[in-house]
């Protein structure tokens, strides 16, 4: 209760949450568009999922490594692949920068369980910071959301 609204907004930009989420179809889609979060999650949960992001990791965000005939690996978020290649984007912050990896290169694929989500991205804030971040999650960016009153 009596968040601060605006200082939430600046919080979720500041702290690069619009770079990979879509909040009121505005942002990146990296990641699960986070308008309805508080209609499925508690704070509780969603301070979780901030914190430790890898301890769940959806298959539909999921980045994938692939395994190469070299004995290295290549870790990114499958993009597109047709039959000779595959397109992946590794820097959730420049989802645009595209890689194209030959079939003919890789061994094998799999599902990283590791998140593509940056761990800490909420350590460098303060207690009343982060309670008008999780108060903009829980009202999906609405500004009469009960949180703000």
């Amino acid at each position: 209760k009596n968040r601060n609204f605006e200082q939430g907004k600046m919080l979720y930009d500041a702290t690069r949450c619009s770079s990979c989420h879509l909040m009121r179809g505005e942002g990146g889609s990296i990641g699960p568009d986070l308008t309805q979060l508080g209609t499925r999650f508690t704070p509780k949960d969603m301070l979780e999922a901030i914190i430790d992001p890898n301890k769940t990791v959806s298959d539909q965000y999921a980045a994938t490594v692939f395994t190469m005939k070299d004995g290295s690996s290549v870790l990114g978020r499958l993009i597109s692949e047709d039959e000779n290649a595959y397109s992946i984007s590794q820097n959730p912050f420049a989802p645009d920068v595209i890689r194209e990896i030959p079939k003919a290169d890789v061994l094998n694929t799999k599902y990283s369980y590791i998140s593509v989500m940056y761990p800490g991205l909420i350590n460098r804030l303060n207690e009343e910071e982060l309670q008008d971040l999780i108060a903009y999650l829980m009202a999906g960016g609405n500004s009469e959301h009960e949180a703000f009153k």
